[in-house]
């Protein structure tokens, strides 16, 4: 093996090294991120049957987030908790019974 043969090899394993390093620490970063730039979550200003029109009137994946279920399927959901006997209560809304029981 010839010195200039060598010399390229290292070169090449050099860069390989660089190139692993790199990816681990580029991976690193992208991990640890959120664990030190939060984002709060929780930021809306409503609450009770507030939420609830807005968890129903907002973004659709929203209420999938918060309440674990999609528009149509949480309006049936309330809808059988009726049909089923559900009572409403002094000043809250089925709905908003219904997303505290979900929450």
């Amino acid at each position: 093996m010839t010195t200039d043969h060598r010399a390229r090899l290292q070169s090449l394993r050099n860069r390989a090294a660089a190139l692993v390093i790199g990816t681990v620490v580029a991976a690193a970063q992208i991990y640890s991120e959120p664990l030190y730039f939060k984002i709060p979550y929780h930021t809306s200003i409503l609450t009770g049957e507030g939420w609830v029109q807005e968890l129903l009137n907002g973004h659709p994946l929203q209420i999938k987030t918060e309440l674990g279920m999609r528009h149509h399927v949480f309006w049936h959901f309330v809808q059988a908790l009726v049909h089923s006997g559900l009572k409403p209560a002094r000043n809250m809304s089925y709905e908003e019974q219904a997303a505290i029981f979900l929450y």
